[in-house]
This record gives structure tokens, sequence and C-alpha cells, in this order.
């Protein structure tokens, strides 16, 4: 069986949780890892590696596509959301290649992705979102109508890795942050990741304060709810968990399974929910396999065993779907060497 693992950047830990899972599943194969970046170290830890375009060039796709026909590849498992798009839109054509993509159809991606349709998408499984405005001049009303107050967030509707967020304590610097976000979008990827107008891609939002979590989500390819798992933040950085404790909080589960069986997507997908001393709101979801998941793993799931199975169809055993609780984990550095050799077998390829 051979697994494309796409966008794999820094998770040399990814890699080999799949790694350790073929082996222990006594099947051969071979892990691919691919990246944008000829320096990513996850490239120097694939079976095969491979430098590809980035998500929004043209040729992204065209690129996944031959990778998946030269190993008759198996899986594949996307790890970011600038990707998930092009992907989930081609998962057609991949699944006559034989490939199992873990990842939700076109329909879904859009909804998760864009924040301004979260009351709509959460309000029939009476799951709480926070108040939400698409321009500055709603937020000034909704604030002279103390239906909302300061501060407030000012973000992208369709952001990533915390890129162009503010947050905000008044109206001159709520629209000074509208007009430093709008600037962020036309720099960054979050451009061409939508069909909206930079002005019409940001949303204005009641900052929810209290405890945060990152929950996650993963289905079996035909959408049927498998598992959640609940961490509690205690630091990020980059906009990724750093330092977290492991929990198993009935609420918080509850709001999992609901997201799941609602959405019905194939594979993983990972949320934020910020708890304020009296509700669960959901602030964020991210339609891929988020880089938390490494503290779960450590703290006894395998979730990489499960998508093994389920590609080569096979039962998943249910002690690869929980994970320990009251866990505390921290995340780390290393340093690994670029290996100039294979760096240009890889770029050859």
């Amino acid at each position: 069986m051979n697994i494309l693992l796409t966008s794999t950047a820094r998770r040399i830990d990814f890699v080999e949780f799949f790694q350790d899972a073929l082996k222990n599943a006594g099947i051969d194969g071979k892990i691919i890892t691919a990246d944008p970046e000829y320096n990513a170290p996850s490239l120097q830890a694939g079976d095969e590696n491979y430098v590809i375009p980035e998500q929004t060039d043209t040729n992204y796709m065209d690129a996944i596509i031959e990778i998946c026909k030269k190993h008759h590849v198996n899986c594949l498992v996307p790890l970011n959301d600038w990707e998930v798009p092009k992907i989930s839109a081609q998962k057609e054509e991949l699944d006559k290649l034989g490939v199992s993509v873990f990842a939700p159809d076109s329909n879904i991606v859009e909804k998760v992705r864009d924040k301004g349709k979260y009351w709509d998408l959460l309000e029939p499984l009476d799951v709480k979102t926070p108040l939400s405005y698409l321009n500055v001049e709603s937020a000034k009303k909704a604030l002279e109508k103390k239906e909302v107050s300061f501060p407030l967030i000012v973000k992208p509707r369709n952001g990533s890795a915390s890129i162009g967020i503010e947050i905000i304590d008044n109206v001159e610097d709520m629209v000074f942050a509208y007009q430093h976000a709008v600037r962020k979008i036309k720099e960054s990827q979050l451009d061409g990741a939508t069909s909206k107008e930079p002005e019409d891609n940001i949303i204005i939002q009641e900052v929810i304060e209290g405890d945060k979590f990152s929950v996650d989500m993963f289905n079996d390819l035909n959408g049927r709810f498998l598992t959640s798992f609940a961490r509690k933040q205690l630091d990020m950085r980059g906009g990724d968990i750093d330092r977290c404790i492991t929990v198993n909080i009935p609420e918080l589960t509850d709001i999992a399974e609901q997201l799941g069986k609602r959405f019905g997507h194939a594979g993983y997908m990972n949320t934020d929910i910020y708890f304020n001393g009296t509700a669960y709101y959901v602030i964020d979801i991210n339609p891929r396999f988020g880089g938390g998941y490494a503290f779960t793993h450590l703290a006894g799931a395998d979730i990489p065993a499960a998508i093994i199975a389920l590609t080569a169809g096979k039962e998943v055993q249910e002690d690869w779907l929980h994970q320990k609780s009251d866990i505390e984990l921290a995340r780390h550095d290393t340093v690994v060497s670029i290996n100039k050799q294979k760096m240009m077998q890889v770029l050859e390829k």
C-alpha cells in the first residue's frame, strides 16, 4: 500500500506515524511526502519525496495526479488548509485511479472554510458560534444597539495560520484592523483561495474569553462518524498547538459527534471550541488532518492505523479510536540535515 501525504512541511512525526502503522499492519508499502518547499524537513523522512508546485499554482493537481499514477497510490491524506479545496474537487478523478481520499467533499469544504456561514451551519444543531458581522458598518450598528460589545476580533473569513487577525477595543481600531486584514489577504495565498474580493472576505466577531480546546472528528470513507478527540490548549505558536492537555469532556464529545454526523465528511476535520464558563462556542473548522493530532497519537490513539485499515477494507480496531485523558504534552523542535543528494533526486523527479 502506498500512501501520499501532501503539504507535509515540518511534520516528520506524521510521516513516522504512518510508517509505523504500515509496519505494524504487516503491509508492504511506501509513505510518499510532497511539499512545495525543497528544504521542508519532512522531505527527508518519506520513502519517496517530491517537491511540488504551490497549492495556488495551476499545475498543483497535475503534480499530485502524476505522483498517484507513478506510485499506484492507494490513499491520499492532505495536511494543509490551502490544498484541500483543489484535492476535494478532484476526488472523482482520484477515485478512478484507485486513490482513497481522506478529505471532505467540495460542498463541505466550501461551507466550513467560510466563517461567515457558521451561524446557518451550526444553528440547527443548537451549537453556538460567536456573533459575527461581515463589514464595519453592520458591526457599528450592532455596537450602537448594544447587541455586542468590545473587544471584537477582526479576521479573514477563510483564514489560516492566524493571518490578518487583530483584537480591537474601539471603532477607530476596528476600521484600521479591517483595512489591515484586507492588505494581509492581498499579500497571502488567501487572495486566491476564494472567489470573494478581499474587502468581502473579512469577518468581525465577538471575542469569547475562557478555556480553548482543539477538537477533532474522524469519519470513515462513507462519512460515518467513528470518533473524536479533544485537547485543552495551554500555549499556541504560529497558529498551531504548542502545549496541551488531552481531555475527554462529554459536552465536547457531543458537539464533535453532532458535527461529524451533520457534515458526513470523509476523513479528518478539526475545530477550535472555546468555553466562556457557561457555553461552548465553535470558533473555527478546518477540513483537514490537524497538526494537533500528534498530541493525541502520543496519548494512545492511532488514526493512521485506522486510515490504512479503511483503505484496505479491513476492520478498524476500537483501541485506535481512543486517547488517554489528562495527559499533558508539549511540542519540541529537532534539527534535520538537508541531504543535498536526496534533495537533487527530489528536484529531478
